[in-house]
């Protein structure tokens, strides 16, 4: 009895730390995170191309591709990395994201109404900004400890 008691209470003890690295959250959904710097003389340009990504953002959203977006100007940055716009935009999860481009294709295809009027709208933003960075953050929702 005393080898079943020691046993018991040598497996208890061990189960002490595994119960507090117990994952306490679950995964939400994905949002990317992009900054931009407008170059220096082109922020009519910019502003011009820009204009239709709120566009496609609601064409996107209305078919269920994305959940949502915003848009972001910096008011006040110190530092190397210095940006003019960020935008988020937010997806339901990961595997949306995997599945976006194919989706998306014909949505923004059909706000742009040509192949000729696309490719001068994204020569416009290439030659007006510079992505300062681009990420992926996944939303967390904690358990609470009890």
């Amino acid at each position: 009895m005393r080898t079943f008691a020691r046993c018991f209470v040598a497996l208890a003890l061990a189960a002490i730390p595994l119960s507090g690295m117990a994952q306490n959250y679950t995964y939400t959904s994905v949002t990317r995170v992009v900054r931009l710097r407008i170059l220096p003389g082109k922020t009519d340009e910019f502003y011009k191309s820009f204009a239709w990504a709120p566009k496609i953002w609601e064409a996107e959203k209305a078919a269920g591709i994305i959940l949502g977006y915003e848009i972001f100007h910096s008011v006040n940055y110190e530092g190397t990395d210095k940006y003019d716009i960020v935008y988020v935009i937010q997806y339901k999860n990961m595997a949306a994201l995997d599945t976006n481009q194919d989706l998306a294709r014909p949505v923004v295809a059909k706000v742009y109404g040509t192949p000729e009027k696309q490719a001068e709208v994204n020569r416009m933003r290439e030659d007006s900004t510079e992505m300062v960075s681009s990420e992926l953050v996944r939303g967390i929702q904690l358990t609470p400890l009890k």
